[in-house]
């Protein structure tokens, strides 16, 4: 009962996605809605999140370049990305995966969906 529950960072502009996402994931994770890569940025400085779901669309820094950054940075370079996405097309998806992303889930998605995906990447490893 004691077992620690893990950390998820939701990165998207919209705030009714980041509330959308923190209802459906509450219940099983440690839920960090945040606005922006920027202060994704900031908040790893000082939490270490187990997975990161990441829309690709935003302003200043979009998931695509946070990813990137991630990848070259050795402190974060093994925490999963999972991209969350309008983008449907495959070329979005794909250029997503070869930035590094463990999974790319299309928006609008189903709760069961998101949590099966999730513990997809976050369960050990047989």
């Amino acid at each position: 009962m004691g077992k620690e529950q893990k950390k998820i960072f939701v990165v998207d502009d919209n705030s009714a996605n980041l509330t959308a996402c923190k209802s459906i994931l509450k219940r099983h994770y440690e839920v960090y809605p945040v606005l922006s890569a920027a202060k994704m940025f900031e908040l790893l400085e000082h939490i270490m999140p187990d997975l990161i779901l990441l829309d690709v669309d935003m302003p200043e820094i979009n998931g695509y370049e946070a990813a990137g950054r991630l990848k070259k940075n050795s402190a974060y370079n093994e925490i999963p990305i999972i991209f969350i996405s309008g983008r449907v097309d495959p070329q979005s998806e794909a250029f997503g995966l070869n930035m590094g992303a463990v999974d790319y889930i299309h928006k609008p998605f189903t709760s069961d969906l998101l949590l099966q995906r999730i513990e997809t990447h976050l369960s050990p490893k047989q």
